[in-house]
């Protein structure tokens, strides 16, 4: 960013299925991190993956291993499944900093430079530690983004598509936003846009529903969209049903 001194990024692609999927990256001699491609899988494979990764990292630290040595050491190693793997044959690459990696990997996700590092450290995009301290570094948002029971849901328009569904469970204290693939990248780059507003409405302690409801009616945002007050609240069994609705194939 302007005005700060920038250190360069060093890391690997992780590749699930022959697909990339991910980073694992040392940033300065203190990092390593694991970095998602939005686009190549979805929440829960994502989520999986990056939990996996992070505590590679900490058991390497905790073994000694430098950052570099740490991701050095997972090339080759096979792939898991909703983990994915380092092929033997990946090439080291190096960028500037982590913003610079953030948009080489999501190049259709739009950054928002006064929040994207904070934004990079929630676990859906990025779970790791600093060599030194064992911590772990997250951002609480105050909802989870997972839940495993019924969940109430509407559609986000852009326009007029449905790029994707809010949904929320008070039973779980859990809200997210799922894309819809159809949508195209609009559908992705709203996801980081319900982020913020969910660590919004966690802070004013709305409940999950409410913090649904307080969007209906309200103007369309050129990234977020809007809730349309025409459309009426549903049901879903769980998030992983309102996945495959938002992918057609439910």
């Amino acid at each position: 960013m302007v005005g700060k001194a920038t250190t360069p990024v060093h890391y690997y692609l992780i590749h699930l299925k022959g697909r990339p999927i991910a980073a694992l990256l040392t940033q300065g001699e203190r990092n390593a991190k694991f970095l998602a491609i939005m686009e190549a899988t979805d929440l829960e494979t994502r989520l999986s993956a990056s939990e996996t990764w992070g505590k590679r990292l900490v058991k390497d630290a905790e073994q000694g291993l430098t950052p570099m040595e740490s991701i050095q050491r997972w090339r080759g190693v096979a792939s898991e499944a909703s983990v994915g793997g380092i092929p033997a044959e990946a090439e080291l690459h190096t960028c500037t900093d982590l913003v610079e990696l953030d948009q080489l990997l999501n190049p259709e996700l739009e950054p928002v430079e006064d929040d994207l590092t904070r934004l990079l450290q929630d676990p859906e995009h990025l779970y790791g530690r600093d060599w030194g301290p064992l911590i772990m570094e997250k951002v609480e948002t105050g909802y989870r983004i997972v839940a495993q029971s019924e969940i109430t849901y509407l559609p986000v328009r852009l326009g007029g598509t449905v790029i994707g569904y809010l949904w929320a469970s008070d039973n779980e204290n859990a809200r997210w936003y799922i894309p819809r693939p159809a949508a195209g990248p609009p559908a992705w780059r709203a996801e980081r846009w319900w982020m913020r507003q969910a660590v919004d409405a966690a802070g004013r302690d709305l409940s999950p529903t409410q913090a649904l409801r307080e969007r209906i009616g309200l103007p369309e945002d050129p990234v977020g969209g809007r809730i349309d007050p025409a459309d009426q609240e549903r049901t879903a069994p769980s998030p992983d049903t309102l996945e495959r609705i938002a992918q057609g194939t439910l």
